[in-house]
């Protein structure tokens, strides 16, 4: 049976960081299962003093990232009083810093929380990418930031993860197989739909290359090929704010970029 312990997270900004790290080290520890408990945004002493107060009696350990010199202090002299097992996980760290390059700290709160932010976001992008590459997870599609759709080796998958990665985007990669309707929702989509198109010849070169992954002799063959894009573009024409890019000659970056390009200009409109 696990042993539940209380865990009191202080802090003056989000207290995104200190959660982060208590969870990383108490993953490590199977006997162990936290209850977390966060108190981000913390001002005073009055506030960590009841928060003190409530780690008493549950037993609880505080971790505490302060940026203020006063409070990290206080805090550090009350907890004696109590009793109780406090980890301060910011001032060690800055002191050391300061004293090894001689440096004084700005002492401001927050300053990480943006950077912290943007890498969740970051993660979620591209997380969401993976999980909705080449059809898949059709039913949360809604909540890409944009929609990719092509006939096979149009590069959507390597355009997709290249926007995820570099412009922090979701974004979601639909097929289009010849003679098969797409699903029902790219044609009712609210966000930006992006349809990618070849010249035949080009397509031929490309999958000719990739010949091992073939399942039949049409996928190469000119004259299906040139059926498959027909179908792609007018599949193209019924959905409505659809902007279609030729691949032929663009490198996956300029791709990306006419894409961004599309993005900025509907955000001005």
């Amino acid at each position: 049976m696990k042993k539940k312990v209380h865990v009191f997270i202080i802090s003056d900004a989000t207290g995104l960081t200190a959660e982060m790290v208590i969870s990383a080290a108490l993953v490590q520890f199977k006997e162990i299962e936290p209850i977390f408990k966060k108190f981000p945004y913390i001002k005073n002493k009055e506030q960590i003093k009841t928060i003190l107060e409530q780690a008493e009696k549950v037993r609880g350990i505080v971790i505490y990232s302060l940026v203020s010199q006063e409070l990290r202090a206080w805090l550090k002299k009350e907890q004696r009083k109590i009793k109780i097992y406090a980890i301060d996980i910011l001032g060690p760290l800055i002191e050391r810093i300061s004293k090894m390059f001689d440096l004084i700290p700005s002492f401001s709160a927050g300053l990480f929380r943006r950077i912290s932010e943007e890498s969740i976001r970051l993660a979620e992008s591209i997380d969401y990418t993976l999980r909705h590459d080449d059809g898949q997870n059709i039913e949360t599609l809604d909540l890409a930031d944009l929609v990719i759709c092509g006939v096979s080796r149009t590069s959507k998958t390597p355009t997709s993860l290249y926007l995820s990665c570099n412009h922090n985007l979701k974004v979601a990669n639909v097929p289009l197989i010849y003679g098969i309707k797409p699903p029902d929702k790219i044609f009712n989509l609210n966000i930006q739909i992006i349809g990618l198109t070849i010249s035949a010849e080009r397509l031929a070169f490309i999958r000719e290359r990739r010949m091992k992954y073939a399942s039949s002799s049409d996928y190469i063959d000119i004259s299906s090929i040139k059926k498959e894009l027909d179908y792609s573009h007018i599949i193209f024409r019924k959905i409505n704010g659809i902007n279609v890019i030729d691949v032929t000659n663009s490198s996956i970056e300029e791709v990306s970029n006419k894409i961004i390009e599309l993005r900025q200009s509907l955000v001005k409109a």
